[in-house]
């Protein structure tokens, strides 16, 4: 029985203990932390290795313990060697005496681990404390015997063995139940074994996928059936099974449950944000506001030795049962639990994003990991987002002015010389959009590092301060920043940018290509999967999201061609012409609503045209209309969703691109027609602008790359919504006259290009098509 575990996960099970407190002092030296052990690193000569990667295998009572890690240092000295391991502190370096055996337990391992590999009798260690203010060093030295690191070693491994009993019997119980699972319907649907073959394909040769695979193909139990499978053929050890929203992860955790009913035995997990988790009455995670925080670690491991043993598909209500059972912090717990699952359902966050992306497996990589990205075409505005972040002098300014003028002189004067900043760059570059690749960050850097000192002190001392919630974001928005900062590469932009309206500067890091920063993370995988009913054009896709390397699958619609139908009227929906087209709009949406009673969407390219249209239309026509509200929650959704039933004959007006576009599954006559007003592309302004120099530059069409693949895409999700089963029938109907053009004719899905788009620019042409589209079906039903 094999036990794969990092040497910092061991120490952290084994000796961990009291309470979790997130309050400001354990949060203070985010990028301070690595700054100053990157000083230190480079200080030291040729005979330092920083980063030294040391492994060890050892079996004890039937298990084999494979544990590796990296330390942080590796110095030759003479004929001896020491390991380094450095701890940076914002606290007085007088004040720290070495005690604390937390700190040396990591060394130790390292220690051992050279040792042993290097036959030697004795190794030196060194504890180097770096403090974040000025860099300067307070240092520990202790000489070890081989005896003693190995006592130590062995008695951890002693401590965490009647657990790594459970995981090897666990592990033991997968890997025979995969080898004996098979796919879990009697037939794969038209195109599911191409995929499912693809994907494990991938898998097996180290490689990236990119699959456009038509609703209807049942893309969730094609990726996760052969990425299981490729656990029980130790190809890969676990499956991060990535979304970008809730109703996928349900998705992806209905497929997991299909093959645990056909006898898979496997630990699945689905991670829930700590904000929708928490069991407290307020996300404050302290043992002074929260009784789930106090105590934790001391309690956690029996949680998590209870989960793990006794539960194999752990969700939102298993986690917080457990959490409430002993305790412990649900969210806490969850991230602790994922260590030990095989298949992990989370948001593309926990991967991708450089604040917020699971350390313990992607700082240290020890396992072969295969991640696939569902519904992957969200990833481009999300790692856009991701990577992107900005400040106004307004927020600078504000804040110099609200604090008390004598007891924060220090803090005053680095947010008025952060706000005087933007003023240079202002004067500079004058009231216009100007962008670089690089040259004002350094100005900003060098000035926020200055401000954190002080804020830090500050945010220790000052809690009771009326200002204190508003520096405390500001720390972190800046640390959030300065995080950024280290990604930044070709395809990123320092942006200055005034509102004449508001006399505000601001100041961006921009993200505006991915590709580069998505690309690295793909190295911490085995393969990866990217799958979606819309990667059209894949060129595209595969170009912005980093992975021009990869496989492509394209498969056809497997649903019986004549159950829809495209149609197009050629009518400017561009936005010089759309007023006068209202009248025109409005008529050609009568005519399409009443030519069968049923329910329909109607997506407009804004909520602005969206209400023109609508008042128009409800001045002339009487027909039920329901419209999108601009901030509709969750609840809100579900509700609107529910008027549509087999029974109704409902209309809505919603917006293309928003939360009725995609992932809404109106199947059978709750849905039978969908118009899309406009080509989709997004609003002219001057982040899509940057985007078209950005590409232009690249030799390829900015143009398409900022605004028409992207509206393009807002189509194809929307329409996607008429045909979602085998029984479902309907119509699509395209309204601009740019769809005739060949450029986006050549641009349509397969199955789009197959099925033809019908042109009707005149009321007796769409009620000849409508009428013998549906007549068609009926004649088909009664055959």
């Amino acid at each position: 029985m094999v036990v794969r575990i990092s040497v910092r996960n061991l120490i952290e099970f084994v000796m961990r203990s009291g309470d979790i407190d997130n309050r400001f002092r354990d949060n203070a030296r985010m990028i301070e932390g690595i700054r100053a052990h990157q000083t230190i690193q480079k200080k030291y000569g040729d005979n330092y290795k920083s980063e030294y990667s040391l492994k060890n295998t050892t079996n004890i009572d039937g298990v084999e313990f494979k544990v590796e890690g990296r330390a942080d240092g590796l110095i030759k000295e003479k004929d001896s060697y020491v390991i380094d391991e450095i701890k940076s502190t914002n606290r007085l370096l007088s004040e720290i005496d070495g005690s604390n055996r937390l700190h040396w337990a990591q060394a130790m391992c390292y220690a051992y681990f050279f040792a042993l590999d290097n036959k030697l009798d004795r190794m030196n260690i060194t504890l180097t404390y770096v403090s974040v203010e000025d860099y300067s060093t307070k240092i520990f030295r202790e000489e070890f015997t081989f005896e003693d690191l190995k006592n130590f070693y062995f008695d951890l491994l002693y401590e965490y063995l009647n657990f790594s009993k459970i995981l090897a019997k666990n592990k033991e119980n997968r890997d025979v139940s995969i080898k004996e699972l098979d796919f879990p319907y009697k037939e794969y649907r038209k195109g599911q074994r191409k995929m499912a073959v693809a994907v494990y394909t991938a898998i097996l040769d180290s490689k990236k996928l990119f699959v456009d695979a038509p609703t209807g193909i049942g893309k969730t139990i094609s990726t996760v059936f052969p990425s299981i499978k490729s656990i029980g053929e130790d190809l890969s050890d676990k499956i991060f099974y990535l979304t970008s929203k809730n109703t996928q992860s349900k998705e992806a955790l209905k497929s997991v449950k299909i093959l645990e009913n056909q006898g898979l035995f496997i630990k699945a997990l689905s991670i829930t944000s700590k904000e929708k988790i928490c069991l407290n009455d307020e996300v404050k995670c302290n043992p002074v506001d929260c009784p789930f925080a106090k105590g934790h670690f001391d309690r956690v491991n029996d949680a998590l030795k209870d989960i793990i043993d006794n539960e194999e598909i752990m969700d939102f209500d298993t986690i917080t049962s457990y959490a409430e059972k002993h305790r412990v912090c649900p969210f806490e717990l969850e991230l602790d639990i994922s260590t030990y699952a095989d298949f992990i359902i989370c948001d593309y966050n926990y991967v991708f994003n450089p604040n917020t992306y699971l350390k313990r497996f992607f700082d240290e990589v020890i396992d072969r990991y295969v991640f696939l990205i569902d519904e992957s075409h969200n990833l481009v505005e999300r790692a856009r987002d991701m990577y992107s972040f900005g400040f106004s002098n307004r927020r600078f300014l504000d804040l110099a002015e609200k604090l008390n003028k004598k007891k924060y002189k220090t803090i005053i004067k680095y947010l008025e010389q952060i706000a005087d900043s933007f003023e240079v760059l202002y004067n500079k570059y004058g009231k216009k959009l100007y962008y670089s690749q690089r040259d004002p960050i350094e100005d900003f850097d060098s000035k926020f590092i200055k401000l954190l000192k002080p804020l830090q002190k500050y945010l220790v001392e000052e809690r009771e301060d009326e200002n204190y919630d508003d520096l405390l974001n500001l720390f972190f928005d800046i640390n959030k920043f300065l995080k950024i900062e280290e990604y930044y590469t070709n395809g990123f932009y320092s942006v200055v940018s005034y509102d004449e309206n508001i006399d505000e500067k601001i100041f961006e890091i921009k993200c505006i290509d991915p590709s580069l920063v998505l690309a690295d993370t793909y190295k911490n995988a085995r393969s990866t999967v990217f799958f979606s009913a819309t990667l059209s054009p894949m060129i595209y896709f595969a170009k912005i999201l980093g992975a021009e390397d990869s496989l492509k699958l394209r498969l056809d619609m497997p649903f019986d061609q004549s159950n829809f139908t495209l149609f197009n009227r050629e009518i400017s929906t561009r936005y010089k012409d759309r007023n006068n087209n209202v009248v025109h709009i409005s008529e050609t949406i009568n005519e399409f609503i009443n030519s069968k009673q049923g329910n329909y969407f109607i997506f407009f390219p804004s909520y602005s045209y969206l209400e023109d249209v609508y008042e128009d239309y409800k001045s002339r026509f009487d027909d039920e209309i329901i419209v999108q509200d601009r901030f509709m929650n969750e609840k809100g959704t579900n509700k609107f969703l529910k008027q549509f039933d087999t029974d109704s004959a409902k209309t809505a007006f919603v917006v293309l691109g928003g939360i009725f576009s995609e992932g809404v599954d109106l199947v059978g006559d709750r849905l039978i027609g969908s118009m899309i007003i406009s080509v989709g592309m997004p609003g002219v302004s001057n982040e899509r602008n940057l985007i078209k120099t950005h590409f232009d530059k690249q030799g390829l069409s900015g143009f398409d790359y900022s605004y028409t693949y992207p509206g393009l895409n807002k189509v194809y999700q929307a329409a996607g919504r008429v045909i979602r089963s085998d029984n479902d029938k309907g119509i699509i109907y395209l309204v601009d006259d740019r769809f005739n053009q060949y450029k986006y004719r050549s641009l349509y899905p397969k199955h789009w290009k197959n099925k033809g788009v019908k042109i009707v620019n005149e009321t007796k042409d769409f009620n000849k098509e409508a009428d013998k589209f549906w007549e068609g079906l009926v004649e088909k039903k009664e055959k």
